[in-house]
């Protein structure tokens, strides 16, 4: 039976890598993949999540812009038709035709109806100063019990109705908008009106608010629904249908006095358990209001398509990023097994499978690992410089000059953009070399301290005349081109220094040398700045 070696600094039994049967690398480890698959899972819906929380908040702020610009164009349009209406008739009554006496009422209605299919209207009507009605092939008739002409003649103001039945079976509902004829006395002699038919305005709201699945409410002079695309019904107070839902921020009262002050506005609230955004305003020379309105889930269903489609993306996603996790450390437990299979082999040639109670593994492999080097640079990784810095400068003759470098490629994003990522590596490789000839010449260490930068620990100058000569010479040499096949790389670096006094540490002296690099990346680059303590 094989002794098992042990640990003699802890007492404790190392594992015997010795494996008699042939098992799936993650089984020989007793590595179970389903944490990452159980994790992949609760961050695929956690992101899904997100992205549905990120549409909810997108269709609140969609609801609103919906909803003003729907109440735009409807407002736009109902007031453009009873402009257009005004300005009609308010041209029509400049004709003296209208004046005279001497002219029939029935030839008066005929001008009419022959102007009235080029602008749009229905019906185009002359009314006399005795406030009857004459239209083409109807009999006269009385509109004196009308409150909008009552208005009309003892005013003299155009009338805008809201709207009403009229026509001779007493159902079809309109708007009327009339102007008055008045004669240079100054006397009113008659009136001229058109009819805005009732489905006209509906199909106006509908256009305007449906292509934004707004809705879309007209409300009359006293409050009441004159129409609705939301499906409220005509004639009731808007009042009473409001008190029905909730209000954020005002109440159906003060709603009622802004609408009678033709102030526009806006409001949140919840009807019939939706979230809600409503916004209105008054329609131009009217006592009209337009209320337009936008759900949560009207807005919310427009871009459900949308967040589907990144959701199953990021589900895919979440997908190929597990497998890929799977698959790169199940290549990573292969090395694993190889450098474990490595170490038993050795094991067997140096003990002859006697391994003695006292070797520590854990100091060979600390040992092993600070010998580790940067494969693009040549230099040390920054980890294992740290650690040879610390231990060298602790160990340095204090006659000497000890000083730190912290070296900072300026132009690596130029090269690499103009050059390529090869024309880096080799410019990467150039500030390696001169480093490590400092290195050798001046009793140092050189790593890598990041991407292009590099750290440079000297402690064999003899004094702070051979500090500056150092320096002199590895600015000229930063600033130089290198040759590669037909192109000359520009290479530019930037010295920040630190020297040693008694009582730093090397994370002091890093700390300065950063700062000193600063002090020269902020006035102009390309040159050193040695840190005054």
């Amino acid at each position: 039976m094989d002794k098992v070696p042990r640990n003699s600094l802890k007492g404790e039994p190392v594992i015997n890598m010795r494996r008699k049967d042939k098992k799936k690398k993650g089984d020989q480890w007793g590595i179970s993949f389903s944490p990452i698959i159980r994790y992949s899972l609760v961050f695929c819906i956690l992101v899904v999540a997100i992205i549905f929380l990120g549409g909810g908040v997108l269709s609140v702020s969609r609801m609103k812009s919906d909803a003003e610009a729907s109440l735009h164009s409807s407002q736009a349009q109902i007031s453009q038709r009873v402009n257009e209406a005004i300005q009609l008739l308010e041209s029509l009554a400049g004709f003296p035709d209208y004046y005279d006496p001497g002219l029939p009422a029935i030839d008066k209605v005929k001008r009419l109806d022959q102007m009235s299919p080029y602008f749009g209207f229905m019906m185009l009507c002359y009314v006399d100063e005795n406030i009857i009605v004459y239209s083409d092939g109807d009999e006269p008739a009385s509109l004196a019990s009308r409150d909008y002409m009552q208005r009309l003649f003892s005013t003299g103001q155009r009338q805008v109705t809201d709207s009403f039945a009229a026509g001779a079976d007493g159902t079809t509902l309109n708007y009327t908008v009339a102007v008055p004829l008045i004669d240079r006395q100054g006397s009113i002699t008659g009136a001229l009106f058109s009819a805005i038919y009732f489905d006209e305005a509906v199909q106006i709201l509908e256009e305007s608010a449906g292509n934004l699945d707004a809705d879309a409410t007209l409300i009359g002079t006293r409050g009441q629904i004159m129409s609705s695309t939301a499906g409220l019904p005509y004639g009731d107070s808007v009042m009473d249908v409001l008190r029905d839902d909730i209000l954020f921020g005002t109440t159906s009262d003060e709603l009622e006095e802004l609408l009678l002050a033709a102030h526009p506005g806006d409001y949140w609230s919840i009807q019939n358990g939706s979230l809600c955004y409503t916004t209105y305003q008054r329609v131009d020379n009217t006592n009209w209001d337009i209320l337009c309105t936008v759900s949560f889930g009207s807005a919310f269903s427009q871009i459900l398509p949308s967040l589907a489609m990144v959701a199953l993306l990021t589900a895919f996603a979440c997908v190929v990023l597990m497998m890929f996790v799977r698959n790169y450390i199940a290549k990573q437990m292969l090395v694993v097994d190889m450098l474990v299979h490595s170490m038993e082999e050795l094991e067997k040639r140096i003990y002859q499978n006697e391994s003695p109670e006292n070797v520590d593994f854990k100091e060979i492999l600390r040992l092993t690992g600070e010998g580790l080097s940067d494969s693009l640079t040549g230099v040390v990784t920054r980890s294992v410089f740290l650690n040879k810095a610390e231990a060298q400068l602790k160990n340095a003759d204090r006659n000497m000059v000890q000083a730190l470098f912290f070296v900072d490629m300026d132009n690596l994003k130029y090269i690499n953009d103009t050059c390529g990522h090869e024309g880096g590596d080799i410019a990467l490789k150039s500030i390696g070399y001169i480093l490590r000839e400092y290195e050798k010449k001046y009793d140092g260490v050189v790593g890598r301290y990041g991407g292009d930068e590099f750290l440079m620990l000297l402690t064999g100058l003899d004094d702070r005349k051979e500090l500056n000569d150092v320096l002199d010479g590895l600015v000229l040499r930063f600033q130089s081109k290198i040759q590669s096949g037909d192109r000359n790389i520009p290479v530019q670096c930037s010295i920040g220094v630190s020297i040693y006094e008694p009582g730093m540490d090397l994370e002091r002296m890093v700390l300065d040398a950063d700062e000193a690099l600063y002090h020269v990346k902020q006035n102009g680059k390309g040159y050193y700045h040695i840190h005054q303590n």
